[in-house]
């Protein structure tokens, strides 16, 4: 999958040439379509992996998603979501060494 997936790290999301969160998620949940338990993924950053380890880094980046739309919703600001470490702090352990 290239650099399409970090597997272990969050992810580089280029938001400045036209991507977005929910098209990266997409595009993640499309990969599941034609991959099976089978398959190995080669990820771009990261360790080798597999279809359920794609799914639970969809389900990170799902959860960490809402949890920042949340913030947003009820008015915070671009700092406050920054500052506020709880939003991603059940993944850093796993996924914050990239």
């Amino acid at each position: 999958m290239g650099d399409t997936y970090f597997s272990g790290r969050y992810p580089f999301i280029d938001l400045k040439s036209g991507w977005s969160v929910r098209g990266y998620i997409d595009a993640r949940k499309k990969a599941l379509l034609v991959i099976n338990e089978d398959t190995k993924i080669i990820p771009g950053h990261g360790r080798p992996s597999n279809r359920a380890g794609l799914k639970l880094y969809i389900s990170m980046l799902e959860d960490i998603k809402a949890k920042v739309q949340a913030q947003i919703d009820a008015g915070k600001s671009l700092e406050q979501v920054i500052a506020d470490t709880t939003l991603t702090a059940a993944y850093n352990e796993k996924h914050g060494n990239g």
